[in-house]
């Protein structure tokens, strides 16, 4: 195996991890772990544990700044998304964000389609911890709307509707 730690902290657009993971599954690289978190404004602190196993490019040939800034409109994986389970609420947590956990069998791509639906939806995260063990995601992201607003009822109607689609 090989694997490599990434850390990023900075300014990054909403929609940063979305590129970045879906210019990672482009190149064939596993995210297996990420814990993410926004500061205040824009501000980010995270790190993700990479799996370059099977990845096309070398680790130090990526250029994951210019990823985190491309607007990645995900295509749809070749399978849809399949998850054992998700839950969907409301939290406190990240003043008033709406909390996500999803498990379900990994693959390439899983991480990009999900943060992509969630954009659908004019939903960011505020903060996320993904991991991948024995093939089997427990993703657990507090999402927030656009400028860090709380989630609309719509959205998070709209958001439950497609997790439901991906659970069926």
């Amino acid at each position: 195996m090989r694997r490599y730690q990434l850390a990023m902290e900075g300014r990054f657009d909403p929609g940063w991890i979305c590129g970045l993971s879906h210019g990672l599954a482009q190149r064939k690289v596993n995210i297996t772990r990420v814990e993410a978190a926004r500061g205040t404004g824009r501000n980010w602190q995270s790190s993700l544990d990479l799996d370059f196993s099977a990845a096309v490019q070398a680790p130090d040939a990526i250029d994951y700044l210019a990823l985190s800034r491309s607007n990645a409109t995900v295509q749809a994986l070749a399978e849809p998304i399949t998850l054992d389970d998700y839950q969907l609420e409301r939290s406190t947590k990240c003043e008033g964000s709406l909390y996500l956990e999803a498990s379900g069998s990994d693959r390439l791509g899983v991480l990009s389609a999900l943060l992509n639906t969630f954009s659908l939806f004019s939903l960011f995260p505020a903060e996320m911890l993904v991991e991948t063990k024995n093939k089997r995601i427990f993703d657990r992201f507090w999402l927030k709307g656009m400028g860090g607003s709380a989630p609309s009822r719509e959205a998070v109607a709209a958001l439950r509707e497609r997790m439901q689609e991906f659970t069926l």
